[in-house]
C-alpha cells in the first residue's frame, strides 16, 4: 500500500476519531460552598450545583474555601481554592476524540438529556408503542429480564374503560397468563408464570372478551440473570465508575442495563438517580431521553 493511501486512511480515521467540543458532555458534578460559573469568557457569573451540564467554552470561579468536581470523557478533574478555570483548559485532551467502550455510550446518552448535536433520540422500541390505529397504548418497555422480574405493566387508554384485560402469550399465541383489573396498570411477578429463559413473549391490554379498544402487542424475552449481572460486572471495571459519585454511579448503571436492553431494570434505575437529586435537571433529563428512545 502506497504512502499517500496510508496517510490518507490515516487522516480519516483521525477525522472519525474528532468531536466538536460541543459534541462532549461536561458535567459538575459536586460542589462545595461557593461555585460560580460564566457560559463562556467575559460573560457573567452566577452560582452554580451539581449535578449540571457546561460548556467547554465556559468558566468556573471558586471561592477559598469551595471545590468542584467535573466529568468528561471518562475523565474527572478536582478543583479546590480559589480561582477562575476554564473548562476546556481543564480538558484539553478529552475534548479532541471520542472515547471506546461504554464512555462512548454514556456520551450519547448525556448528550440526549442535555440536548446538545447527539440528542436525537433515535432508537426505538418494539412494535405497537403509540400507533394510532391502536385505542390502548403500552407505557412499560421491558426488553430482556430476568424470569423472577417483578413489574408494574402500565398503559395509557384514548377512552377510560370500566375494565382492561391485562394478556400474556407465547410466541405460538397460547395465553400464559390473563387478568382483569380496573385500573390502567397491573403489578406483576414473572416468577409465579413460569416463563421459560431464553424465550419471547408478549404482553397486550384489551377490553374484556377482547372486543372494542386494543393495544398492539410488546415483546419481551427472558434473558439469564448471569446476563444482567455481567452488564453491572463489565461496568465496575470501568475506571470512570469507580470514581464517580452516587449519582453519577447510578445513571451510568441505568445506561449500561440500557445498552444490554434491560430496559425495566434501567428505567428503574433511571427513577432512582431522579430521587437522589433535588438539584439540577440532569436525572430527570436523562429518565425522560430513555423514554423517548423506547417510543416509536
Amino acid at each position: 500500500m502506497s504512502n499517500k493511501i496510508m496517510l490518507f486512511i490515516g487522516c480519516l480515521l483521525l477525522a472519525f476519531g474528532l468531536h466538536a467540543q460541543d459534541d462532549v458532555p461536561i458535567l459538575l458534578t459536586k460542589s462545595d460552598k461557593k461555585v460560580k460559573y460564566a457560559p463562556g469568557q467575559g460573560e457573567k457569573f452566577s452560582k452554580v450545583s451539581a449535578v449540571k451540564s457546561l460548556d467547554a467554552g465556559g468558566v468556573l470561579k471558586l471561592s477559598r474555601k469551595s471545590s468542584a468536581r467535573l466529568y468528561c470523557n471518562g475523565s474527572f478533574k478536582e478543583l479546590e481554592g480559589k480561582g477562575e478555570y476554564t473548562i476546556a483548559d481543564l480538558f484539553q485532551d478529552e475534548l479532541k476524540y471520542t472515547p471506546m467502550g461504554f464512555s462512548n455510550t454514556f456520551n450519547g446518552m448525556l448528550m440526549a438529556a442535555i440536548g446538545g448535536p447527539r440528542g436525537s433520540d433515535t432508537t426505538s422500541s418494539s412494535s405497537g408503542w403509540g400507533n394510532k390505529k391502536f385505542e390502548i397504548a403500552g407505557e412499560t418497555p421491558i426488553g430482556r429480564t430476568t424470569a423472577n422480574q417483578s413489574i408494574t405493566f402500565r398503559w395509557r387508554s384514548r377512552e377510560v374503560l370500566p375494565a382492561y384485560e391485562f394478556v400474556i402469550g407465547d410466541e405460538s399465541g397460547k395465553v400464559v397468563h390473563a387478568a382483569t383489573v380496573n385500573e390502567k396498570k397491573y403489578a406483576l411477578e414473572l416468577g409465579s408464570l413460569g416463563l421459560n429463559t431464553g424465550k419471547k413473549y408478549f404482553w397486550k391490554v384489551q377490553a374484556p372478551g377482547g372486543e372494542g379498544a386494543s393495544s398492539g402487542k410488546y415483546s419481551f424475552t427472558i434473558a439469564d440473570e448471569g446476563e444482567q449481572a455481567a452488564a453491572m460486572e463489565g461496568l465496575q471495571e470501568e475506571e470512570a465508575y469507580k470514581k464517580a459519585d452516587p449519582l453519577i454511579r447510578k445513571l451510568m448503571e441505568a445506561a449500561s442495563l440500557e445498552e444490554a436492553e434491560f430496559y425495566y431494570a434501567a428505567g428503574q434505575a433511571y427513577e432512582e438517580a431522579t430521587k437522589m437529586s433535588d438539584k439540577g435537571d440532569l436525572p430527570k433529563n436523562m429518565r425522560e431521553a430513555f423514554s423517548r428512545r423506547r417510543q416509536n
